[in-house]
Protein backbone atom coordinates (compact mmCIF):
# COMPACT_ATOMS: atom_id res chain seq x y z
CA UNK A 1 0.00 0.00 0.00
CA UNK A 2 3.26 2.63 0.11
CA UNK A 3 3.02 2.97 -3.62
CA UNK A 4 -0.23 3.44 -3.91
CA UNK A 5 0.00 6.76 -1.52
CA UNK A 6 3.08 7.72 -3.50
CA UNK A 7 0.73 7.38 -6.28
CA UNK A 8 -2.53 9.17 -5.06
CA UNK A 9 0.10 12.01 -3.67
CA UNK A 10 1.82 12.15 -7.00
CA UNK A 11 -1.94 12.26 -8.28
CA UNK A 12 -2.81 15.17 -5.57
CA UNK A 13 0.75 16.88 -6.44
CA UNK A 14 -0.31 16.86 -10.28
CA UNK A 15 -4.12 18.17 -9.77
CA UNK A 16 -2.53 20.63 -7.38
CA UNK A 17 0.00 22.02 -10.06
CA UNK A 18 -3.08 21.22 -12.82
CA UNK A 19 -5.28 23.38 -10.86
CA UNK A 20 -2.22 26.46 -9.75
CA UNK A 21 -1.64 26.45 -13.53
CA UNK A 22 -6.01 26.67 -14.87
CA UNK A 23 -5.80 29.38 -11.92
CA UNK A 24 -2.66 31.52 -13.26
CA UNK A 25 -4.05 30.58 -16.68
CA UNK A 26 -7.61 32.14 -15.32
CA UNK A 27 -6.12 35.66 -14.04
CA UNK A 28 -3.71 35.78 -16.80
CA UNK A 29 -6.60 35.49 -19.24
CA UNK A 30 -8.85 37.98 -16.95
CA UNK A 31 -6.26 40.21 -17.22
CA UNK A 32 -5.75 40.72 -20.69
CA UNK A 33 -9.22 40.34 -21.22
CA UNK A 34 -9.45 43.97 -19.18
CA UNK A 35 -6.58 45.37 -21.48
CA UNK A 36 -8.57 44.51 -24.42
CA UNK A 37 -11.87 46.16 -23.31
CA UNK A 38 -10.09 48.73 -21.33
CA UNK A 39 -8.19 49.58 -25.12
CA UNK A 40 -11.63 48.50 -26.72
CA UNK A 41 -13.24 51.38 -24.65
CA UNK A 42 -10.45 53.67 -25.08
CA UNK A 43 -10.90 53.19 -29.07
CA UNK A 44 -14.98 53.17 -28.41
CA UNK A 45 -14.60 56.79 -26.54
CA UNK A 46 -11.89 58.25 -29.03
CA UNK A 47 -14.25 57.44 -32.33
CA UNK A 48 -16.97 58.65 -29.96
CA UNK A 49 -15.50 62.09 -29.98
CA UNK A 50 -14.34 62.49 -33.37
CA UNK A 51 -17.67 61.22 -34.50
CA UNK A 52 -19.84 63.57 -32.09
CA UNK A 53 -16.75 66.37 -33.75
CA UNK A 54 -17.49 65.70 -37.43
CA UNK A 55 -21.46 65.54 -36.51
CA UNK A 56 -20.55 69.11 -35.14
CA UNK A 57 -18.99 70.15 -38.27
CA UNK A 58 -21.41 68.78 -40.53
CA UNK A 59 -24.02 70.69 -38.43
CA UNK A 60 -22.00 74.06 -38.57
CA UNK A 61 -21.24 73.47 -42.24
CA UNK A 62 -25.26 72.85 -42.73
CA UNK A 63 -26.11 75.59 -40.94
CA UNK A 64 -23.90 78.52 -42.64
CA UNK A 65 -25.39 76.44 -45.70
CA UNK A 66 -29.17 77.30 -45.45
CA UNK A 67 -27.78 80.99 -43.82
CA UNK A 68 -26.28 81.77 -47.14
CA UNK A 69 -29.33 80.22 -49.00
CA UNK A 70 -31.40 82.01 -46.80
CA UNK A 71 -29.11 85.84 -47.11
CA UNK A 72 -29.27 84.89 -51.39
CA UNK A 73 -32.42 84.63 -51.33
CA UNK A 74 -33.41 87.54 -48.97
CA UNK A 75 -30.94 89.77 -51.54
CA UNK A 76 -32.42 88.40 -54.54
CA UNK A 77 -36.15 89.49 -53.17
CA UNK A 78 -34.51 92.86 -52.04
CA UNK A 79 -32.92 93.17 -55.63
CA UNK A 80 -36.57 92.78 -57.35
CA UNK A 81 -37.95 95.03 -55.25
CA UNK A 82 -35.73 97.60 -56.12
CA UNK A 83 -36.23 96.80 -59.78
CA UNK A 84 -39.31 97.13 -59.80
CA UNK A 85 -39.27 100.26 -57.78
CA UNK A 86 -36.85 101.60 -60.18
CA UNK A 87 -39.16 100.40 -63.08
CA UNK A 88 -42.40 102.64 -61.42
CA UNK A 89 -40.22 105.63 -61.01
CA UNK A 90 -39.17 105.51 -64.57
CA UNK A 91 -43.16 105.19 -65.27
CA UNK A 92 -43.97 108.12 -62.98
CA UNK A 93 -41.19 110.06 -65.51
CA UNK A 94 -42.96 109.35 -68.38
CA UNK A 95 -46.33 110.89 -67.09
CA UNK A 96 -45.15 114.46 -65.80
CA UNK A 97 -45.50 117.70 -67.41
CA UNK A 98 -42.97 117.13 -70.35
CA UNK A 99 -42.89 121.07 -71.14
CA UNK A 100 -41.55 122.19 -67.84
CA UNK A 101 -39.32 119.67 -67.54
CA UNK A 102 -37.68 120.45 -71.23
CA UNK A 103 -37.55 123.71 -70.67
CA UNK A 104 -35.63 123.24 -67.47
CA UNK A 105 -33.39 121.32 -69.23
CA UNK A 106 -33.01 123.11 -72.23
CA UNK A 107 -31.41 125.94 -69.89
CA UNK A 108 -28.87 123.62 -68.33
CA UNK A 109 -28.16 122.86 -72.09
CA UNK A 110 -27.42 126.55 -72.51
CA UNK A 111 -24.54 126.78 -69.81
CA UNK A 112 -23.50 123.29 -70.23
CA UNK A 113 -23.14 123.32 -74.12
CA UNK A 114 -23.63 126.64 -75.96
CA UNK A 115 -22.04 125.42 -79.62
CA UNK A 116 -25.40 122.58 -79.44
CA UNK A 117 -25.82 122.13 -82.72
CA UNK A 118 -28.06 119.03 -82.72
CA UNK A 119 -31.22 118.27 -80.23
CA UNK A 120 -32.85 114.93 -80.29
CA UNK A 121 -35.92 113.65 -78.52
CA UNK A 122 -38.63 111.28 -78.08
CA UNK A 123 -41.52 111.80 -80.36
CA UNK A 124 -43.71 112.77 -78.45
CA UNK A 125 -41.81 115.68 -77.12
CA UNK A 126 -40.77 117.28 -80.57
CA UNK A 127 -43.32 119.55 -80.83
CA UNK A 128 -42.42 121.30 -77.23
CA UNK A 129 -38.65 120.57 -78.44
CA UNK A 130 -38.73 122.61 -81.33
CA UNK A 131 -40.82 125.50 -79.83
CA UNK A 132 -38.87 125.86 -76.76
CA UNK A 133 -35.31 126.28 -78.81
CA UNK A 134 -33.66 127.11 -81.70
CA UNK A 135 -31.09 124.70 -81.74
CA UNK A 136 -31.58 122.18 -84.70
CA UNK A 137 -33.91 119.39 -84.42
CA UNK A 138 -31.69 116.33 -85.29
CA UNK A 139 -34.26 113.34 -84.54
CA UNK A 140 -36.31 111.22 -82.53
CA UNK A 141 -35.19 109.03 -80.00
CA UNK A 142 -36.79 105.87 -78.33
CA UNK A 143 -36.41 107.50 -74.75
CA UNK A 144 -39.47 108.01 -72.28
CA UNK A 145 -38.70 111.81 -72.24
CA UNK A 146 -35.75 113.97 -72.36
CA UNK A 147 -33.04 115.33 -74.56
CA UNK A 148 -29.68 114.75 -75.81
CA UNK A 149 -27.48 117.30 -77.35
CA UNK A 150 -24.44 117.38 -79.49
CA UNK A 151 -22.17 120.25 -80.86
CA UNK A 152 -21.11 120.37 -85.04
CA UNK A 153 -18.56 117.60 -84.89
CA UNK A 154 -20.78 115.46 -82.52
CA UNK A 155 -17.84 114.70 -80.22
CA UNK A 156 -19.62 116.38 -77.38
CA UNK A 157 -22.88 115.35 -76.07
CA UNK A 158 -24.90 116.29 -73.41
CA UNK A 159 -27.43 113.36 -72.21
CA UNK A 160 -30.34 114.49 -70.34
CA UNK A 161 -32.55 111.43 -71.01
CA UNK A 162 -35.01 110.89 -68.37
CA UNK A 163 -33.43 107.18 -67.57
CA UNK A 164 -29.86 108.62 -67.63
CA UNK A 165 -31.22 111.16 -64.65
CA UNK A 166 -33.26 108.76 -63.06
CA UNK A 167 -30.10 106.04 -63.15
CA UNK A 168 -27.72 108.83 -61.88
CA UNK A 169 -29.77 109.79 -59.35
CA UNK A 170 -30.79 106.42 -58.44
CA UNK A 171 -27.20 105.12 -58.09
CA UNK A 172 -26.42 108.10 -55.66
CA UNK A 173 -29.23 107.72 -54.01
CA UNK A 174 -29.25 103.62 -53.91
CA UNK A 175 -28.23 102.79 -50.33
CA UNK A 176 -30.75 105.37 -48.89
CA UNK A 177 -33.35 103.84 -50.78
CA UNK A 178 -32.71 100.25 -50.20
CA UNK A 179 -32.39 101.34 -46.33
CA UNK A 180 -35.48 102.71 -46.41
CA UNK A 181 -37.30 100.05 -48.28
CA UNK A 182 -35.80 97.17 -45.99
CA UNK A 183 -35.13 98.87 -42.82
Amino acid sequence: MGLEKVIENIQNEGKEKINSILHDAESQAAQILQMKQKTIDENAEKKRQELEKHINLLKTQEESSVEIEVKKIRLNAEKDILNQTYQECLTALATLSHEKILSFLLKKVQQELPQAAFIYSNKRDEAIVRSLTTIPYGGSIEVIGGIIVENEEKNLKVDYRYETIAELVWDQSLKEIAKKLFS
